[in-house]
């Protein structure tokens, strides 16, 4: 592993968020049309909605392969580390 480890701090912030995400409530249909009367402006926010969703879900997955590379980079490391030494002790 690296030189620092912030999963504590991570899983914190992700429990926290997922706190503030669960008391957020969709707007149901009739008030987004009160809210937003011209159809035009409604169809904008969704589509702003299922973009930045998509980007979410985006950002996950980078999240998710920047750690698994972290994870492969000091395996990487140790195992050519392990080559090496015992390379020299050959030598």
């Amino acid at each position: 592993m690296s030189k620092y480890d912030f999963t504590s701090q991570a899983d914190a912030t992700t429990r926290e968020l997922q706190d503030k995400i669960t008391r957020l409530q969709p707007i149901p249909d009739d008030k987004l049309k009160k809210l937003l009367p011209d159809r035009t402006d409604q169809e904008e926010l969704k589509a702003l909605i299922e973009a930045v969703n998509r980007e979410t879900e985006k950002n996950k997955k980078i999240a998710v392969l920047n750690e698994r590379l972290g994870q492969a980079s000091v395996i990487v490391k140790d195992v050519a580390g392990k080559l090496l030494s015992g390379a020299l002790k050959a030598i």
